[in-house]
């Protein structure tokens, strides 16, 4: 978020203003001409907060970024889609994700504030911009840069080797010895094998699959399930359906694992998925503890038994949530300095 600020600041266009959960955060991330926006007590929905701010500071125009959305966007990539955005004319938008938007770009907010109930989390305002209020929408490509966003620790701990990662991310970075690094080692020696067979769960998205494949000399497993089901509401409606979740289920988590093992050389999970379809949602102490591969420290049954699982493989396995089939896995394959144009960091 600091870099994020000090980037929207460069442009010279961009009035930042700054809504945390608390006046310690505001001023952490504030700098003078900033303009800090009280905190409020009480229950948060999303849309309805953002829809008050919108009213109040007779916004109508906005560019709107989650607290870790872009960490990867540079000046000049924000520049660039504060142009492309100009170019749309009224009623339009540019997202970074249309099924899971983290970050937008919006001419006439009053399709932010039309109903407010539609918008439980940032995530949907792309979708339900094109979908449901008529807006030309227009989403960037793929890529590292527009899709990281840092959801949970697995997300940080791929992308902060990124040569793109602002300064205070990359210092984070550097102080970050946690044992799940072994692993992550073990996935980019997969990565770079030639022959590897490599498994990816979730909500990923082709262009994800078309950059392991045109970059990486391996073979892809991908098994697609439920891209959008936040933006759509099929998760706040219960409706989140999950083959994989079933096999999990009927095979339990250790049978799983193991077909895992004779299947390919590394996984990547969005295991989120999983926990949507069976109806669970662990506090986010257990979802984290999970992805660090810390059972012990996951009071949820049933996602306990499954982190206990997956640590004692004979393969590298990480879960998180969408950014690890999605934009944080991106970031972590520029960081192995593959791709067309791509300069590694020294």
């Amino acid at each position: 978020a600091k870099d994020l600020c000090a980037r929207l600041r460069s442009l010279g266009s961009v009035a930042v203003h700054i809504a945390a959960a608390d006046f310690d955060q505001s001023d952490e991330l504030a700098a003078p001409g900033d303009v800090v926006i009280p905190p409020v007590e009480g229950p948060f929905h999303f849309g309805s907060r953002l829809a008050a701010l919108i009213s109040h500071y007779e916004w109508s125009s906005l560019v709107y970024f989650g607290g870790a959305s872009a960490p990867l966007m540079d000046a000049g990539a924000l520049g660039r889609a504060l142009d492309l955005a100009e170019g749309l004319g009224p009623r339009s938008a540019v997202v970074n994700n249309l099924h899971s938007t983290d970050w937008a770009i919006v001419h006439n907010t009053a399709g932010l504030t039309q109903d407010p109930a539609q918008f439980p989390s940032d995530n949907a305002i792309g979708w339900v911009l094109q979908q449901q209020a008529g807006y030309r929408v227009e989403a960037l490509a793929p890529s590292a840069a527009t899709r990281t966003d840092l959801d949970t620790p697995m997300d940080a701990l791929l992308a902060a080797r990124h040569p793109d990662a602002g300064s205070e991310f990359a210092e984070w970075g550097r102080e970050r010895e946690p044992a799940i690094l072994h692993r992550i080692d073990a996935l980019k020696e997969v990565l770079l094998r030639p022959g590897a067979r490599l498994a990816i769960i979730g909500r990923a998205s082709s262009g994800v699959w078309r950059r392991l494949e045109d970059d990486f000399p391996i073979w892809v497993r991908a098994f697609v399930e439920e891209r959008g089901m936040v933006a759509s509401g099929r998760y706040q409606r219960g409706e989140v359906r999950s083959l994989i979740g079933d096999v999990v289920e009927r095979w339990g988590p250790e049978a799983f694992v193991e077909s895992l093992e004779d299947l390919v050389d590394g996984c990547l999970w969005d295991t989120r998925v999983w926990l949507a379809s069976r109806g669970m949602w662990p506090a986010s102490e257990d979802r984290f503890a999970a992805d660090l591969g810390r059972a012990e420290a996951v009071r949820h049954p049933g996602l306990r038994h499954l982190t206990a699982a997956i640590r004692t493989a004979s393969i590298p396995i990480l879960t998180g949530g969408q950014g690890i089939v999605g934009g944080s896995l991106l970031a972590f394959l520029d960081s192995l300095g593959r791709g067309e144009g791509y300069q590694p960091s020294r």
